[in-house]
């Protein structure tokens, strides 16, 4: 029912530092600059999920409360927003409502036990148009200059309740580290371009 859409970096300039990303790595933008009154956001566009760069001024629907580098990996629910609470309340998951909006509402899962913060993003919206947009410009740039291709798991540096676990499919490690298939078979190690998240890309080698 949940699946991967986006990690969420929080930046003290999240224009500049998603541009700096974004043309080191040639990867498209996935949405433009947005301006709300609870935070600035921008997203770049890493093939199947998001890279999200944010500044809060109320993080969740609580004030004063901002971090530095990687601190949030969202999962999108298919299912309706109530099959989806309903899921992690069958599941023993403790969460709360972060934020509601027109666009979307935002839900935090265990959010005093885990950090990263481990939330669902429930689109109100058709993101099909959207999707698919995202889809043709990252194949127009071949993955970008190291060739990224689909995701394949993530791992964060926390430890997690197991129901958690079994739910989100999150990996656990001794480093927070997200892994892409290489398109051309090469492997490649990003680490220092994004603070607190090392950027691997695979070519499916077991000596990586």
């Amino acid at each position: 029912m949940f699946e991967i859409d986006h990690l969420m970096i929080e930046v003290d300039d999240p224009l500049t530092t998603a541009t700096q990303v974004s043309e080191q790595l040639g990867l498209p933008l996935a949405w433009p600059l947005t301006e709300k009154d609870e935070y600035t956001s921008i997203g770049i566009n890493f093939g199947d999920i998001n890279i999200e760069f944010i500044h809060f001024r109320i993080r969740f629907g609580v004030k004063d409360t901002n971090y530095r580098g990687f601190s949030g990996v969202a999962f999108k629910t298919k299912g309706s927003l109530e099959d989806s609470l309903e899921r992690l309340r069958s599941s023993g998951l403790n969460y709360r409502i972060g934020e509601e909006c027109e666009a979307h509402t935002t839900i935090t899962i265990e959010e005093n036990q885990v950090f990263p913060t481990v939330f669902l993003v429930k689109y109100h919206f058709d993101t099909s148009g959207w999707s698919q947009r995202l889809k043709a410009e990252f194949a127009d740039c071949s993955g970008g200059k190291f060739h990224i291709g689909r995701f394949q798991s993530m791992s964060i540096n926390s430890r997690m309740p197991a129901n958690l676990i079994h739910e989100f499919s999150i990996g656990c490690g001794d480093k927070h580290q997200i892994i892409f298939e290489s398109l051309n078979g090469e492997s490649t190690i990003i680490a220092g371009l994004i603070e607190n998240l090392e950027i691997v890309i695979s070519s499916g080698r077991p000596n990586l």
